[in-house]
């Protein structure tokens, strides 16, 4: 098996659990606000624990998502400059584009593990679990956010093949 294929592998498997992640997110967050708003407008008692762990999964959501959308590659970005230069132009400013995502992805990433002792020290205040908890979900997104853009700056910088467009999978520009 080449590397090309092994690497491929790979992000199926990654964009599968991405996947779930996020409609197991999305799923979880709409039972919450459900029940948020039955207890506080039909039982006129609310529950503060529902809106915190809703806001949570909004921000795993949030980064899981981002996962899957870079994969498809369904972040926005402006085409218009882009697609009046020549080809060589267009795969210099994809490769520029993706390492520059990559290096903000890392430092985000970065920074959230530069303050892990302090995020675990930190509780919510309804559910009082560590904050930890809820930036795992930031930096798990982006270490493979800046991982798959990083792959495809790779990707799109290697030879095309004959017959055939460059590595699609990776080939935005």
């Amino acid at each position: 098996m080449t590397i090309a294929k092994r690497v491929e592998q790979f992000w199926k498997i990654i964009d599968q659990v991405f996947f779930w992640l996020s409609v197991l997110t999305l799923g979880g967050m709409t039972v919450l606000i459900f029940i948020q708003v039955l207890f506080r407008y039909a039982l006129n008692s609310p529950l503060a624990w529902t809106e915190e762990l809703a806001r949570f999964l909004f921000i795993w959501m949030t980064f899981t998502a981002g996962v899957v959308a870079a994969r498809r590659g369904q972040h926005i970005r402006i085409e218009l400059m882009v697609n009046m230069l020549p080809s060589v132009g267009r795969k210099a400013i994809g490769i520029f584009a993706h390492l520059v995502t990559t290096v903000f992805f890392g430092i985000i990433s970065y920074y959230c593990i530069s303050l892990w002792d302090r995020l675990s020290a930190q509780h919510s205040p309804a559910l009082t679990i560590p904050m930890s908890f809820v930036y795992l979900g930031i930096v798990l997104g982006s270490v493979f956010v800046g991982l798959y853009y990083f792959c495809s700056a790779i990707s799109l910088c290697l030879p095309q093949k004959k017959g055939g467009a460059q590595n699609d999978r990776f080939a935005f520009y």
